[in-house]
């Protein structure tokens, strides 16, 4: 898990967490094949995200949120609920799949990708096309200017 947002141990919430990820992978018997990273370098999540073949996004009604961009900017498909803001930059079946909450949806969208690294291949190269096409600063700004253009030419009646 990388959270680029950052862990902070100030917060109870986040320790909370922290220990609850800790202890569900020890009761698992998993421990020993799971790597918690609380925060990393931006060097340290490109290396992680070179060498992933998907990102899981779990937040459920998150906002926007720049770690999908991020990871289809990589060239990887995302994973993530079909709420918030994945709703608005995943494309499902397309840049990564947007399952319900569940256990069971996320390990059937994860099988599929496992099952068929082509895939995750192809749609890591759409998702990137997606994040240039819409996401892109150019793009923004020409989203922007031609927002001003509208707001600024005279209405006819």
């Amino acid at each position: 898990m990388c959270r680029t947002s950052g862990y902070d141990k100030r917060l109870k919430e986040n320790v909370d967490y922290l220990e609850e990820l800790k202890s569900l992978a020890e009761k698992e018997g998993v421990s020993n094949q799971v790597k918690i990273i609380t925060s990393c370098s931006t060097a340290e999540r490109i290396a992680l995200l070179s060498h992933s073949l998907c990102v899981i996004y779990t937040p459920k009604d998150e906002h926007f949120g720049i770690v999908p961009l991020e990871a289809m900017a990589a060239h990887k498909p995302v994973i993530a609920c079909n709420s918030g803001g994945p709703v608005e930059t995943i494309e499902d079946g397309e840049t990564g799949f947007l399952c319900d909450p569940t256990p069971r949806q996320f390990s059937l969208a994860m099988a599929k990708l496992m099952q068929d690294p082509q895939m995750a291949e192809r749609m890591g190269k759409e998702a990137r096309r997606h994040v240039t096409d819409s996401f892109s600063t150019k793009m923004f700004g020409q989203r922007l200017n031609q927002n001003l253009f509208d707001v600024a030419r005279p209405k006819r009646e």
